[in-house]
Order: C-alpha cells, then structure tokens, then sequence
C-alpha cells in the first residue's frame, strides 16, 4: 500500500482546468498559515507512515508528497518527517508531485539527502503550458519550471514529468516528445476529456486522442537513441507480457482504494488524493489506527462487480482497464460503480495497437531466427 501525504490543498499557481479549484482561487497562499497548520499534523503523518511500514510487513514502502502544491511546505519540516523514518530503519521510498516552480537550494539538499523522486507537471510546448499553467498573477511558468528541473537533474535528484494532453496540444505531441528528449525527461500523461475539465476548448477528442497516442507509440517504439522512457506505453508492454507487471500505477488496477491511503492535516484518510477535503469518501482518521479505519474502506468493493454487468464484462482490454479511475467515473458520470468515460475508447485502441505491434514483431524475430 502506497501513502499520499496531502500537505495542503493550497497552490501557488492558476491551472485553468485544476481539480483542486486553484485556477478559479487567485490569491496568494498564506504560507505561514499553510506551514503551521503542516507543522502540527507531522505527528500524524508519523503515525500512518509508521502504521503503513508494519501493514506493509515491514518490506519497501512508497510515500508520496502530494497537494495543492507540496513545496509550499518548508523542506525543513518534511525532513523531520523523513529523518523519523531514517532513524527507525524503515526503508521509504520518497516522491513528490510537485509544479516544479517553487525549488530551492533547502528542497535540493534535502532531496538528494533521502533520495525523493519528483514528478513536475507539464502541458507540452512552452506555447500550450503558458497558455493554461500560470501564477496566480497570470505569469507565465514554463521557463521557471524547466530551469528547475535542470536543476534537480544537475544535483542527482530523478526527475519525470507529468504530460497533461489536451486538445489544444494533441496534435504537437511528435514535437513534444523530441522536445522531452532532448531534456531527457522521462514522462507519463494524463488525458484531458471534458469529464475532468470546466473548459470544453480544453477537453479531448476521443477518437483523434486515440489515433495520436498510437502515433507517439510509433515514434517512441522505434526511436532507439534517445532512450527516454513514456510510463503509461511501458505498463501495458509489461501488462501483455505479465500480468502481474510490478507496480502498475493507480489506472491499472482493479483494487485502486486497496492500494492507496492518502492522508490530510486533520488526520482524515481518502482512498487517494482526489478524494481529499470530500466527507463523503473519508473513511476514518489515523487517530483510530490505520487497520481500524481501512476496514471502513469499503467505498468502491462492488465496483468491480457492477461494471462486469455491464458493456465491460465482454471487454477484450478489462485487465488492462478494470473501468479506469473511480474519481473520474464520479466526476464524468456521478455514480461511482460506472466506468471512466474519459478512456474507454483511447484505451482500447491504445492496448489493441501495442498489442498488434508486439505479435508483429515477434513474428518478425521468429522468422529470422528460422
């Protein structure tokens, strides 16, 4: 099980399309307000962490810092968290979602000390990204961003960056891979369909989304030189060769809330970090023991078994899917039980067209080998 610590849902940016509702909050986060309020919770993030290493069986445990923005945090303060864990002998694995916009000397100290992997957020080419990732002064963002992730690269930290491809960036997706490539940055993406978006200019077509994904697959696949990796390809290549491919990641699974626990600063814990600040969907607090309040996680168990009674049961890519993201099922459809209607199309093509490229090439290689 993987832990989400939501340090504050506040954010230094305006994304247009932000789930957490930064884009339509233009005012500065108060930060002393945000530090303090985290200072207080840090023996609570102690606590689940300490809780999630022993629900683990003491094996390798990932927790991610996540938001609202998590740099907005003094450093200072998530290394006494980290320094605990250090301490005790508890082997984490740290990571962070973060913009990318607020490092500093502290954050790279720190960073490289207890080895946390950072995710920067990205929507492409300098022309797509500052168009809709700005500063709540209306800023642009990218070249602070990408001077940053020098940075961290420069000083040893590994850093990836989360692609956000919409429709206004679909169709420069070649020359934002070789854009990637040249910072060789690793990235994965998310899809933005109109279930996870206020904006309707913004949000994707699936079937044009499908058809450029397959071509960036094209590109990627036989692009042996510059050796970046694209996650999202990665899993499902690992998927067809193994079921049981590693860590999947939260799209893949069929048990997500299973999987995850995300915690905020009151204590209260969600099956992830969407769900945060959402009453509905917090099935305890950390106060009352991590295994007492996961036996209330039962917000998604039929699921599974109310999608195969419907067009998904006969689905040939289910164990790539199991019905995509719940928190955009409620969004896109406002029942939970339904599948993501963000993916359905793109991800069938997508997994078909890779699957067709693996037998294809297979094929080839027997006929040489013959």
């Amino acid at each position: 099980m993987t832990g989400l610590i939501c340090c504050t849902l506040k954010c230094n940016m305006a994304c247009q399309y932000c789930y957490e509702g930064n884009g339509r909050n233009l005012c500065a986060p108060n930060l002393a307000e945000i530090n303090q309020k985290f200072e207080d919770a840090i023996p609570l993030f102690i606590d689940l962490i300490d809780q999630l290493y022993a629900h683990n069986q003491n094996t390798t445990t990932k927790v991610i810092w996540h938001g609202g923005e998590p740099m907005l945090i003094r450093p200072q303060l998530m290394e006494q968290v980290m320094l605990d864990q250090l301490q005790k002998g508890h082997d984490i694995r740290w990571e962070m979602q973060s913009n990318g916009t607020l490092v500093t000397d502290e954050h790279i100290r720190v960073f490289q000390k207890y080895k946390v992997s950072v995710g920067v957020s990205i929507d492409g080419l300098k022309k797509h990204h500052d168009k809709y990732r700005v500063f709540k002064n209306g800023n642009p963002t990218y070249d602070v961003i990408m001077k940053n992730t020098q940075r961290l690269r420069n000083s040893g930290i590994s850093c990836g960056t989360l692609l956000t491809i919409t429709d206004e960036n679909v169709n420069d997706l070649p020359e934002i891979y070789q854009e990637l490539c040249k910072k060789n940055l690793n990235f994965s993406f998310n899809a933005l369909f109109p279930s996870k978006a206020d904006d309707d200019d913004v949000t994707l077509n699936d079937n044009n989304y499908a058809r450029k994904i397959c071509e960036l697959f094209d590109t990627w696949i036989q692009d042996e030189k510059n050796g970046i990796g694209i996650h999202p390809f990665e899993r499902i290549m690992q998927g067809l060769i193994n079921a049981d491919h590693g860590d999947p990641g939260c799209h893949w699974r069929p048990d997500c809330s299973k999987s995850f626990v995300a915690i905020d600063c009151n204590g209260d814990l969600y099956p992830c970090e969407h769900w945060v600040g959402y009453s509905d969907y917090c099935f305890g607090n950390i106060r009352e023991g991590l295994e007492n309040a996961l036996v209330k996680n039962q917000y998604f168990d039929h699921r599974t078994e109310e999608l195969q009674k419907s067009d998904c049961k006969n689905c040939p890519v289910w164990a790539m899917c199991y019905g995509g993201c719940p928190w955009s099922a409620m969004t896109g459809t406002g029942n939970v039980n339904r599948k993501d209607p963000s993916i359905c199309i793109a991800r069938q093509v997508m997994v078909k067209h890779i699957y067709q490229y693996m037998c294809d090439n297979i094929l080839k290689e027997t006929q040489a080998n013959s």
